[in-house]
């Protein structure tokens, strides 16, 4: 019989956790929003804003406990009341892990060495690469979640065009005097696109 899978906790990785000088940990920036908690019993406040950062990415209370217990910290009902408290003030959310969707598919689309250097760094990602480099390359929404356009300063109009109308997101990628630009990200439908920008 299969076991239940915990339940995993995470804060909005869009809040900051910052370290104040009255000893407390403020979460989020906005004063009315910003939430501000003492550290417990056995806890520092730079233990405990450690412990708050690795909330940004959704993690099981076990875990949160076996990080908290290195630093000498709360007992486990302490950090759960402080968790419950979080998620009570709607600075973090409580959920369950979900089945792994498929990996995304990228398309780098280009020819040199910027593309290759993509193409392997995206390797190691876990998402599907491919590769073009004809300017004839069709793409559509359902061989591609996202085509990197990389090696050219200035996209092809009419592979842009039919991104566009295959409602395929797209991001340019490209090295001009020696520095890299990366973007627009563009999201058909959502953002402005290339040739309008």
């Amino acid at each position: 019989m299969a076991q239940p899978t915990p339940s995993l906790y995470s804060l909005d990785p869009a809040l900051p956790v910052l370290l104040r000088p009255d000893g407390a940990v403020q979460v989020g920036w906005s004063p009315r929003r910003a939430v501000l908690i003492r550290p417990p019993r056995g806890l520092t406040a730079a233990g405990l804003a450690t412990l708050l950062r690795t909330m940004h990415s959704p993690v099981p209370m076990s875990e949160l406990q076996r990080q908290a217990d290195r630093q000498g910290g709360p007992a486990a009902d302490e950090l759960g009341d402080l968790v419950t408290q979080l998620v009570t003030a709607g600075v973090a959310t409580r959920g369950r892990r979900q089945r792994p969707a498929r990996s995304a598919s990228i398309r780098v689309h280009g020819r040199g060495p910027l593309s290759e250097l993509l193409i392997e760094g995206l390797r190691c990602s876990g998402a599907r690469v491919k590769h073009s480099s004809q300017p004839h390359a069709a793409v559509t929404a359902a061989e591609a979640d996202l085509v990197v356009l990389s090696d050219n300063l200035i996209a092809d109009p009419h592979m842009l065009r039919d991104l566009h109308g295959q409602g395929v997101a797209h991001l340019a990628v490209r090295v001009r005097d020696g520095i890299g630009l990366v973007g627009p990200l563009v999201i058909p439908g959502v953002t402005s696109c290339l040739g309008r920008h």
